[in-house]
């Protein structure tokens, strides 16, 4: 990044007031898509109440959806030397800054090659992160009343899987650049006591693959599982027993919930799903509604 003069304004006074809040050691990262799909920047607006913070997690619309990394270990975020020209009397010329670059290592459950395939998708969409640290701060870039995630580089974006060894654990290495044109001078935090939260606490959703066992004019039976777990046993996606766990939409014409009508699960992770008030023929869509959770299928009602 190549920061230019302000001509009109000499030194900057740098004086500061007590009790400056800063940043802690880098703990995780909130992916959050640049712009949403109707080309709105995603950010949070600092004139708007404190926002619902799972809300922006379980967000229905994927381009607006806040998507939590789990607890780093050994976070580096080195900054590259700035770069110069030098002429050969020895005078130099300021050209840019140099990159700043993060990586970092994620262990245990969150090391599986499952994660590592979701996270190489990554790469194919514009993305910036929210950093937080240890302390539980959000921290991100404040312009114009917004705080907008940091910029990343995204084809720069570098997920690996490492196998345990004699000596080291199973671990998933993540590395990436920051956009060479952010200003880091532009980098704010929120508090956990500004937000109600520790920014720690939240978790990413948690896909469900639900597959049609069967289906009749007035029941619907289908299992319910996660990507995770070995080759032969997917881990189920159990306790989901209320209707209000639940959503069907009519996707032929106007996309509205229908009712549930009831639900009963048996054995863990088979679902059967009352269906009531569907019309023959019409395309519907029966998708979780539980938060933390995201999944559908798509069925023709007979």
């Amino acid at each position: 990044m190549s920061l230019g003069c302000n001509c009109d304004s000499g030194l900057s006074n740098s004086g500061q007031p007590n009790c400056v809040p800063i940043f802690s050691v880098t703990s995780g990262l909130i992916m959050v898509p640049l712009k949403a799909n109707d080309g709105t920047l995603n950010g949070l607006d600092l004139s708007a109440s404190v926002p619902v913070w799972s809300d922006l997690i379980n967000e229905a619309d994927s381009s607006k959806r806040w998507f939590p990394i789990g607890a780093f270990e050994n976070v580096e975020l080195p900054k590259a030397d700035s770069q110069f020209e030098e002429a050969n009397s020895g005078k130099m010329a300021f050209l840019r800054q140099g990159k700043r670059s993060f990586s970092g290592e994620l262990w245990s459950e969150d090391s599986t090659p499952t994660l590592l395939g979701k996270l190489q998708l990554n790469r194919c969409v514009d993305f910036g992160v929210y950093i937080v640290d240890v302390n539980g701060n959000l921290i991100g870039s404040k312009s114009d009343g917004y705080l907008y995630p940091i910029p990343v580089d995204n084809p720069s974006f570098d997920p690996r899987f490492n196998f345990a060894t004699d000596s080291t654990v199973q671990k998933l290495m993540v590395a990436f650049d920051v956009d060479r044109l952010f200003d880091e001078s532009t980098m704010y935090m929120v508090t956990p006591d500004e937000a109600g939260i520790n920014f720690n606490d939240l978790d990413g959703l948690v896909d469900v693959n639900l597959t049609e066992d069967s289906l009749s004019a007035t029941t619907l039976v289908t299992t319910a599982t996660f990507d995770y777990g070995t080759a032969y046993n997917p881990l189920k996606y159990k306790g989901a027993g209320s209707p209000s766990d639940w959503d069907i939409y009519d996707s032929t014409g106007a996309v509205v919930p229908l009712a549930v009508g009831g639900v009963s699960e048996a054995p863990d992770g088979t679902y059967s799903i009352t269906l009531v008030g569907l019309s023959v023929g019409d395309v519907y869509e029966f998708r979780t509604s539980k938060d933390g959770f995201e999944g559908k299928l798509t069925f023709t009602a007979v």
